[in-house]
């Protein structure tokens, strides 16, 4: 199959209602919602090693909404395959295979390589897996489920669901169900972090309840506040956060370790395959992605000193939580070790994209830069932060083409035209 057609929701309503019957679904499908979309090997969406997915709401005619996740391949022999393995992992689950259009279909809860999701989310199956601690914090009566909510879900990747007594001011945890990395040293580091945090002042960061590797589920606490980005206007933003930079300077100071690191050189690397693919499926941006990549490589000699230290390795906005003592940093199952300023690039470019007023994110950045100086005792390397800024905004554009939805082209063009918002902010 035409592996982007899984971007485009018109051709996904389409066959998701011709194949209705086999779907489980109670008839032919009225709406499809796209929730999200991804392409592997996303240059050349024709090859062989090429997969695609999307994760959808459809609701058909005569019925509720059913969310489902949909794997294509590129030919019916290799969704063949891949559809009978997951039948030998799983024999007690159920996908689709739908060999004309060679894809696989899994109906949520099901996931191929999130076992305990369906446990964690299914009615009277819940509250069984609940480790003594998570109970209590959740003050459950005997005999009554959580109330469950999805946050985020990556097919195939991780699940971030939370989980709810369902009373007024009844406290709330988070499962994040991992198909990848060692949950329990994840757990420790996690509970290393949280040993050298303060809540008044410095780190502030979720409290781990529990780990449990058997099912590859990480428990916390959850903040009482609401995402930071859910409960700040724009104009309040610099003044919320203004605590980032001490946070970060203190999370880079631990002594935790992780098995992953990141070098400047590695990220050049990467930076350039990206560049790359980006030409290679559309040509008519070669001179922007160019020069990106030869700015880069240039400040590369320019770099006076490449510390490095624990890294939060996915820092921006969405990671931060309202509290009474400031915003607490949460999500750090991703930490890798490598130079800080990665962390603030990530965080700036994050910044520069989000179309927020002009005079906010400069008010941001200054501070974020300014005390993050002053907390680590030691300058943010500037050449470092731009070349961190130059691969982290590539990845930023690269994500147009794994998305590959209708129009993809004249959206790239656009992010990549916002580079020079991404450069101001680094000279704040």
């Amino acid at each position: 199959m035409w592996l982007p057609n899984l971007a485009d929701v018109a051709w996904l309503t389409q066959q998701l209602s011709h194949h209705a019957a086999a779907l489980g679904l109670p008839g032919p499908v009225a709406t499809v919602e796209l929730l999200d979309a991804r392409l592997t090997h996303p240059h050349r969406p024709e090859s062989p090693r090429c997969r695609g997915w999307a994760t959808c709401l459809a609701t058909p005619d005569d019925g509720p909404p059913v969310q489902l996740y949909v794997k294509g391949y590129p030919d019916r022999g290799t969704s063949e395959a891949a559809w009978l393995h997951d039948r030998r992992q799983r024999p007690e689950a159920r996908s689709t295979h739908l060999p004309d259009l060679d894809l696989v279909v899994w109906r949520f809860p099901e996931d191929p390589r999130l076992p305990t999701l369906p446990t964690l989310v299914a009615p009277g199956a819940a509250a069984r897996v609940l480790p003594p601690g998570v109970r209590d914090v959740l003050g459950l009566p005997a005999g009554v489920e959580p109330r469950v909510t999805v946050v985020r879900y990556q097919p195939e990747a991780s699940i971030t669901l939370r989980l709810e007594a369902g009373f007024d001011s009844a406290p709330a945890v988070f499962a994040k169900h991992l198909a990848e990395g060692d949950v329990a040293e994840i757990g420790a580091r996690h509970q290393a972090l949280w040993s050298m945090s303060d809540p008044r002042r410095g780190l502030r960061i979720a409290e781990p309840l529990a780990v449990d590797p058997a099912r590859g589920v990480l428990w916390t606490r959850g903040v009482g506040g609401l995402p930071l980005t859910e409960s700040v206007a724009a104009d309040g933003l610099p003044t919320a956060t203004r605590p980032l930079g001490a946070m970060l300077a203190a999370l880079h100071a631990t002594p935790v370790t992780t098995t992953d690191e990141v070098g400047v050189d590695a990220l050049l690397v990467e930076a350039r395959k990206k560049a790359d693919k980006l030409v290679r499926a559309h040509p008519a941006i070669a001179p922007l992605v160019a020069d990106l990549v030869t700015t880069a490589t240039r400040r590369r000699d320019d770099i006076v000193r490449a510390r490095v230290g624990a890294l939060h390795g996915d820092f921006h906005l969405d990671q931060l939580v309202s509290s009474q003592h400031g915003p607490v940093l949460v999500d750090l199952d991703a930490m890798v070790h490598g130079p800080p300023e990665l962390d603030l690039a990530e965080f700036l470019v994050d910044l520069a994209l989000r179309d927020l007023p002009e005079t906010v994110t400069r008010k941001v950045a200054r501070e974020l830069l300014a005390s993050y100086a002053t907390a680590s005792g030691s300058p943010v390397d500037a050449a470092l932060l731009a070349v961190c800024a130059d691969a982290e905004f590539l990845n930023r554009c690269y994500r147009h083409l794994r998305r590959h939805s209708p129009g993809w082209q004249s959206d790239l063009e656009a992010e990549l035209g916002r580079q020079a918002a991404v450069a101001s902010l680094l000279r704040c």
